[in-house]
């Protein structure tokens, strides 16, 4: 018998099967639709096909939110980036899909993951944060997934870095959130607002066909283009400054970056691996600073690990 992992995330929901060795299918991606409801219709349609392609039944669902979840309710408390605040999506789930529903925030999962399968395997202390649409965090703590009193901790993308930064997004009061700092849509504000102000370069270019956001923008990086390079290399800087408090706080054995921003590898991790070597008290810039293993799979694979214990596997 088989689980399915689902993650969902600000813009794309992940969903896939996992057999009793834990080995996946393919993995179904969609777009993430907007508001309590919308979003449980979309996953129980994708564990609805997914379940129908193989005649392996299903034993539950495990599913990863962009959210901090009541361990106490098991209600979703509030989420930025999917209108699911006081929301019971675990209730709602089970009644459209009839199976056991395990319910986390998706960070939290994407370590468990990167800790049990991962680049964090064999350390019992792993910080993890994911770099997308915003920033996720999760923590192991002697190799348990550490989620505070009523399991709304380690939202480590909320780390204010600058305190007269920019607004954070979504519903966070705070300024100059690691999240508003060096996510994907941080990065794609600061490309544009330098393409606006700077026209005749290639940012510039990019931004008046219509072209330039977050992606297109690394891209540009990539090739050495000298001003996206400068923007990239800052939102490094401040995730290194994040990292710097995230050592002296846990001491980790591990520092994991994930998330679909980690491809963007050394040109945000070597700024930030340079701040976080100068400024992290000696003893605890011990842990290397690395690219999670599990990509952009970390989540849905946590969720699946979690339904798959859930249910005794």
């Amino acid at each position: 018998m088989s689980v399915i992992g689902v993650d969902v995330g600000g813009t794309k929901i992940a969903a896939g099967r996992r057999g009793p060795d834990l080995v996946a299918t393919e993995p179904i991606v969609i777009p993430t639709p907007y508001g309590g409801m919308a979003i449980i219709e979309a996953i129980a349609a994708l564990v609805a096909e997914i379940a129908a392609a193989s005649p392996d039944p299903v034993r539950a669902v495990g599913v990863g939110l962009p959210a901090t979840i009541d361990a106490v309710t098991g209600r979703v408390a509030h989420s930025v980036h999917t209108g699911m605040d006081d929301f019971d999506a675990a209730g709602a789930l089970e009644a459209a899909v009839g199976l056991p529903v395990f319910l986390d925030n998706d960070a939290n999962l994407a370590a468990l993951a990167e800790h049990r399968l991962g680049a964090g395997r064999h350390h019992a202390n792993v910080v993890l944060l994911t770099l997308g649409t915003g920033i996720g965090g999760g923590l192991i703590i002697d190799g348990e997934v550490f989620r505070g009193g009523r399991g709304h901790g380690a939202e480590l993308g909320h780390i204010s870095v600058d305190g007269n930064g920019p607004p954070c997004q979504g519903g966070c009061p705070n300024r100059g959130c690691i999240e508003t700092m060096c996510s994907g849509t941080a990065l794609g504000r600061e490309f544009r607002a330098f393409a606006e102000a700077n026209p005749a370069t290639a940012l510039g270019q990019l931004h008046a066909e219509g072209a330039l956001d977050s992606r297109s923008g690394l891209a540009l990086a990539r090739e050495g283009d000298p001003d996206a390079l400068a923007i990239v290399t800052t939102a490094g800087e401040w995730l290194g400054v994040a990292v710097t408090s995230l050592a002296n706080t846990f001491d980790p054995d591990v520092i994991l970056i994930g998330g679909g921003l980690s491809d963007a590898g050394e040109l945000l991790l070597g700024p930030a691996r340079d701040i976080y070597l100068q400024r992290a008290l000696p003893p605890t810039r011990r842990a290397p600073l690395e690219v999670a293993a599990l990509g952009p799979d970390a989540g849905m694979v946590g969720a699946a690990l979690m339904a798959h214990e859930g249910v005794g596997g």
